[in-house]
């Protein structure tokens, strides 16, 4: 109880000197607080509170203390059909940028340190560690614009968290820089503005195309999306120059690298996961009938033959993930996140290779093994 109504003090106190959170009377962030919805998190010597729930207009994963609020990136419409998409969502120039397969990390500076927080609005230690290897002149924007938070994907085979990434990435893992927004407010900066920071302080970011339009280029458009899919790259993101919505369209290579990835661990992950990217292959090749002997030939190996392959052997669900760590206490911060959300991993191997602590270690999924077990074991269920 008293350690409950200290986090009420210092949530007053945060809403006293931040003005982005007198948005909403400070009784209200109390009653949030109460309900669950935020919650106290502690990283170093920083503490900020992070939104559990979607709380008014702001988004799961938002973040505050004192001195900033970081508003959770909002989710962002996928389209099915590329050419009536862009007609309905689309009315004007703008641009098209690649979609990376990796996570979203949301970079600030925070008094001295620069810290990266994921979707949900914890502090990544992998990101914080590693974004100074393929971001080095984010220091001085940041130092530059404190204001501005850069969005960014990390991806590659070395990464703690997903299970795909763009086949152009042979090791380790890079940063894209996708987005820059403001310290207390939602927006994104306009995308001619983000092009010219990126230009400026020669920041590692995704391929963008454009200014477009939807109807003029559409053919342009098709061209990107089917030589993605050739590369096995994810798919595009549509953003207005200024206001407006965004959009997003994966591949037929994204679709089925998803179900690859996912269908083994079946229990973990909602099916409703498998039958939208199954709806999506459809209408791709509705729209791109060229890939439809490809897809054919590939997607009941996908689904089925891990998976098979690893009931025969009555393997348990497991994922093997190899990170590497400038420093060894990001990569313990690391292991207490697990903890925290309740990932049930095991440490294979630690060793220094040319200065990085070099880590492999498996994730273990229970419910995916309960899942499949269950069946093997003669158990049914009522569909």
């Amino acid at each position: 109880m008293k350690e409950h109504e200290e986090n009420k003090k210092l949530l007053r106190y945060f809403w006293e000197k931040n003005p982005s959170l007198k948005k909403y009377p400070y009784e209200e962030w109390e009653k949030a607080y109460e309900k669950g919805k935020l919650y106290l998190t502690i990283w170093k010597d920083h503490t900020f509170f992070r939104l559990n729930k979607e709380f008014k207009n702001f988004p799961v994963g938002t973040f505050f203390n004192d001195k900033f609020l970081v508003s959770g990136y909002p989710s962002i419409p996928r389209i099915y059909i590329l050419k009536t998409g862009l007609k309905r969502y689309m009315n004007y120039p703008f641009y098209a940028e690649e979609k990376i397969e990796g996570y979203n990390v949301r970079i600030i500076k925070a008094g001295k340190d620069i810290l990266a927080f994921t979707r949900r609005g914890y502090v990544c230690p992998f990101a914080t560690d590693r974004w100074v290897d393929w971001l080095p002149g984010l220091a001085d924007l940041l130092e530059k614009y404190p204001e501005l938070i850069a969005c960014c994907e990390v991806a590659g085979p070395e990464n703690p968290f997903v299970s795909e990434w763009p086949p152009y990435i042979k090791e380790d893992v890079q940063f894209f820089v996708f987005d820059f927004a403001k310290n207390g407010k939602g927006e994104f900066l306009p995308e001619s503005e983000k092009l010219k920071l990126l230009e400026a302080f020669k920041l590692h970011h995704p391929e963008i195309f454009g200014p477009i339009h939807p109807e003029r280029d559409y053919e342009k458009i098709k061209e990107i999306i089917k030589r993605y899919h050739k590369e096995g790259r994810e798919g595009l993101v549509f953003k207005p120059e200024r206001e407006g919505t965004r959009i997003k369209y994966v591949t037929p290579y994204s679709n089925l690298m998803d179900l690859k990835v996912v269908f083994p661990y079946l229990g973990e992950v909602d099916p409703n996961f498998i039958s939208l990217r199954l709806i999506r292959l459809l209408l791709n090749l509705y729209e791109f009938e060229e890939f439809k002997e490809e897809v054919y030939e590939k997607l009941a190996s996908y689904l089925f033959e891990d998976t098979l392959k690893n009931l025969k052997e009555k393997k348990v669900s497991e994922e093997i993930f190899r990170v590497r760590f400038k420093k060894e206490e990001n990569f313990l911060a690391l292991l207490a996140h697990f903890r925290l959300a309740r990932v049930n991993i095991e440490i294979l191997k630690k060793t220094w290779e040319r200065g990085y602590l070099v880590v492999e270690f498996k994730k273990i999924y229970p419910k995916a093994t309960e899942f499949w077990g269950q069946k093997l074991e003669g158990w049914g269920e009522v569909d």
